[in-house]
């Protein structure tokens, strides 16, 4: 099993997503956030680009959350907010979903053979799904405003880790390398370091720091998103047959 790392948004290239798995990685917040809305309640979360497609889609059973750069949409119910979501409610409703990058960052992957959503919410169920579909792996870091986002790195070092404990032959490109060394000596810090990275200083500033230290929580839910015709869904929730078969290796 091979490991990638891709750092931002713009970076995918189409051989780090033909026949392999891909978890997009979106710490703060958007990953984050659609794995807070599942383990709420909401039946599935529907990953779109723009305002208008998200506006166009509302109804009685379908609610909009979103953002652009950090500040919250007026017209939708809620804001890229995972925080918003720690209550179960909304119990089999639609969340339609749109941001900054992350939402980007999923429908550049979507032609992937599996896409999952990880972040350090739950990491280590994550990793574990993707190695159960026994294809390579990429982690694709979303970033923020089309630049690297140290906590992305740190979440995809995490899983980088996981992987190599749980599967030691793994192949690991030196940039999952170097994310897994760093992740190694600042993991024990978190969630406060996120309050250290730019983005995690910018968002605190913006909302405050409660959301931010939720984010860094480590393996706070066992909710695997997964892309099945465009929605995201828990993984084990998927029926049998929801996705296509997965290739060979």
């Amino acid at each position: 099993m091979r490991i990638e790392v891709v750092q931002t948004v713009e970076e995918i290239r189409q051989e780090q997503i033909a026949g392999r798995t891909v978890i997009v990685i979106d710490v703060l917040k958007a990953g984050s956030t659609i794995v807070a809305a599942l383990n709420c309640g909401f039946a599935s979360v529907l990953p779109v680009e723009t305002i208008g497609q998200a506006q166009a889609l509302r109804s009685q059973n379908v609610v909009c959350a979103g953002e652009r750069h950090g500040k919250k949409v007026a017209e939708f119910e809620y804001s890229n907010s995972p925080t918003a979501f720690r209550i179960p409610h909304e119990a089999g409703k639609q969340l339609v979903l749109t941001t900054t990058d992350g939402t980007i960052a999923i429908s550049k992957a979507a032609r992937a053979a599996h896409v999952l959503i990880g972040c350090f919410l739950n990491a280590d169920a994550c990793i574990r799904e993707a190695i159960r579909r026994q294809l390579d792996i990429t982690l694709y870091c979303a970033g923020t405003r089309h630049e690297f986002a140290l906590e992305d790195g740190l979440a995809a070092g995490m899983m980088v880790h996981l992987a190599r404990c749980l599967v030691p032959t793994s192949k690991v490109c030196d940039l999952g390398k170097a994310l897994e060394a760093s992740y190694l000596q600042i993991g024990k810090s978190l969630p406060d370091f996120l309050l250290e990275t730019a983005t995690g200083k910018r968002l605190a500033q913006q909302h405050g720091k409660e959301e931010v230290l939720y984010c860094g929580r480590l393996n706070e839910v066992d909710i695997v998103p997964v892309l099945i015709n465009k929605k995201l869904v828990n993984a084990t929730s998927a029926k049998p047959g929801d996705e296509p078969p997965t290739p060979k290796a």
